[in-house]
């Protein structure tokens, strides 16, 4: 009897409400560099230690060079020149876009969650020294994948 009571308490009980996850750590620019030379960047500490995991990064679009599949973030307002080549400041970030999202019109000055990756890279014709991959918007209250949005919508199912 002792038995049923125990196994009918311990299906009945509300199991504790889960944790929310960490939101993903912000780095802002000036983490990104301990030190900058000519022959290069040597990347901070923290840098170093948040590579791989998912971080945010706020700062301001590129609107040119115009790169499918990804956005260049700069720390200050950026308008590139009329020259043929556009050259970016040597501390842009790229943002990959992960597959599959829809989406919306990306701000002036947008907030990026995603992989963060160090070295250079070319992206769309440019180098840069930081990405951030499988990256998505970071909208306050809003689900940019159309699978999390159609999970979200009550009813609805898939």
């Amino acid at each position: 009897m002792r038995a049923i009571v125990l196994l009918l308490t311990m299906t009945l009980t509300p199991a504790p409400p889960l944790a929310a996850a960490d939101p993903a750590p912000t780095i802002d620019w000036p983490d990104f560099f301990g030190r900058v030379f000519v022959e290069g960047v040597e990347y901070s500490a923290k840098l170093r230690q948040l590579e791989g995991r998912r971080v945010r990064v706020r700062g301001y679009s590129i609107s040119a060079p115009r790169i499918p599949g990804a956005l260049l973030l700069a720390r200050e307002p950026f308008a590139a020149s009329d020259a043929e080549e556009t050259e970016i400041p040597f501390d842009a970030v790229a943002a990959v876009w992960r597959e599959g999202i829809d989406l919306p019109p990306v701000p002036a000055r947008p907030t990026i969650e995603g992989t963060l990756r160090l070295g250079n890279r070319e992206i769309g014709g440019q180098i840069v020294s930081i990405t951030l991959e499988d990256a998505s918007p970071v909208y306050p209250g809003k689900i940019p994948s159309r699978v999390a949005r159609a999970k979200s919508v009550p009813g609805k199912s898939r």
